[in-house]
């Protein structure tokens, strides 16, 4: 029977073997990826490919069974936001419960991940770039603050095509 810190570091190793991994996929994508996964906590930082964000790029690293990846505005600071899932294994199951072969399901789920990341650093350039030009997902729907009484700040914000005393 193992310890618990042979168990953590069986999981940590596990952590760092599947890191690189994706590691070289991301590389072999023409994406910039920094080691990290010799820290306590490792992970991979990959670059935003087209620059132009409020943050650099994205933080992949192991939480429970699965790898995920967080916004990271910088390479050494910590990643801030929502965690998005990587669960290659479910990926790999999928790919397998249709018949597939391990090098093709392997190929596919190299695509997957890159193409998640990928397409993440786009949305979020879309993203941004319509926060910036003040659009909303309503054109023609701009929105107003007013000052209410009392703690209910639910009726705060208003549609100025609805008036001032309706509220969202």
């Amino acid at each position: 029977m193992d310890t618990f810190v042979e168990f953590v570091d069986k999981k940590q190793r596990e952590a760092k073997e599947q890191l690189s991994i994706v590691r070289k996929i991301l590389e072999k994508n023409q994406l910039s990826v920094k080691d990290f996964t010799e820290n306590t906590e490792p992970y991979i930082y990959v670059t935003n490919p087209g620059g132009g964000l409020s943050f650099e790029g994205v933080r992949v690293y192991k939480i429970g069974n699965t790898l995920a990846f967080r916004v990271q505005r910088e390479a050494t600071t910590h990643p801030y936001g929502k965690a998005y899932n990587l669960d290659l294994q479910e990926m790999f199951s999928d790919y397998m419960s249709n018949n597939m072969k391990y090098e093709e399901a392997g190929h596919k789920v190299a695509r997957a991940v890159v193409h998640e990341i990928i397409n993440f650093f786009k949305k979020s350039s879309d993203a941004e770039k319509e926060i910036a030009n003040g659009e909303f997902d309503e054109p023609g729907d701009p929105l107003t603050i007013r000052s209410t009484s009392g703690t209910d700040y639910s009726n705060k914000v208003i549609g100025a095509q609805w008036g001032s005393s309706q509220t969202r």
